[in-house]
């Protein structure tokens, strides 16, 4: 299907990476292009409330989203995208508020360690001690005893990753996982996805892009061989049920369809949905793109059915 023009049209406004641009200078233009998009979105909640949650690398910044009062809610711990390097919570404040508010679910969303100030497995520390956190704080959250993991690209990874530790470390309070056009291998791998869509023509991701991320995260190249960096590395048995969302002009899109069918392969339930017409980032630009609120809808509404399941 063709590229949707909107799409086309933004790329104009998208940060490009330069040789003399420093981590700190490409975040601050990522993250200002994405808080134009998420301020446009009007996604009201019962509340809203930030937290500090403790963690073995100091406090975890994070963003609690109750959709209405009462007790025993499902609970959804979300991991915004970005690279490991670029995003917040603010960046994706809209999406987790709509993810609330459509499935009825305390969404919590993590402000996780970014690189290049803080290497893997920083991220991945992280977003474990967040989840493990809301876990065992059930009841001053009135959250129920299923617990999605979920997030976007590099999040998905860490979404991912949370669900693989959990599991190694004998925890079964991950229930479902939600991984949109996730990072799931961090080698080169010379995927049809990747050859096609990772040129200057689809600026939102980069084989350039992907190499600079990569290269402010890892402090030597052996940490790509990590599970927890690369989960299709990782033996799959015995992890939660999965949801992948892929985007079809994404150089992601055929290790996240790779990553669905491995689980499958080895008896865990995964359903791979992609998305046509679009590319990387598009759940982000819902408020102008069609397919960014059915992503959304189809999300809210998995997460309702697996978690009431628990």
């Amino acid at each position: 299907m063709p590229l949707n023009p909107i799409l086309r049209q933004m790329f104009q406004a998208i940060p490009r990476l330069t040789p003399d641009v420093t981590p700190q200078r490409f975040r601050e233009e990522f993250n200002s292009a994405a808080l134009l998009t998420a301020k446009a979105a009007n996604e009201p909640v019962h509340s809203v409330e930030d937290v500090a949650i403790p963690g073995r690398g100091g406090p975890i910044r994070a963003r609690v989203y109750r959709p209405g009062a009462g007790d025993r809610l499902p609970v959804v711990v979300y991991y915004h995208g970005g690279g490991f390097v670029v995003g917040s919570i603010e960046t994706h404040d809209h999406v987790c508020r709509r993810i609330a508010r459509l499935s009825g679910a305390v969404v919590v969303s993590v402000d996780y360690r970014l690189a290049p100030e803080h290497k893997f497995p920083a991220a991945v520390e992280d977003a474990y001690d967040a989840a493990k956190w809301v876990a065992d704080n059930r009841q001053r959250l009135g959250v129920g005893d299923g617990i999605a993991v979920a997030g976007d690209s590099a999040g998905g990874n860490l979404a991912a990753a949370v669900a693989l530790m959990a599991r190694d470390r004998g925890e079964d309070f991950v229930k479902y996982q939600v991984l949109v056009y996730p990072v799931v291998v961090q080698t080169a791998m010379p995927t049809p996805s990747r050859l096609e869509y990772s040129t200057p023509e689809y600026p939102i991701l980069t084989a350039q892009l992907m190499a600079w991320f990569a290269a402010q995260y890892f402090s030597r190249p052996e940490d790509a061989l990590s599970p927890y960096a690369s989960p299709l590395l990782a033996e799959p048995q015995g992890l939660p049920p999965a949801l992948v969302i892929t985007a079809e002009y994404d150089p992601l899109r055929d290790e996240g369809e790779m990553y669905a069918a491995h689980l499958r392969q080895h008896g865990v339930e995964a359903v791979a949905t992609r998305y046509i017409g679009v590319t990387h980032g598009f759940i982000n630009l819902y408020p102008v793109l069609e397919e960014g609120k059915m992503a959304i809808s189809q999300i809210a509404a998995a997460i309702t059915q697996k978690l009431a399941e628990k």
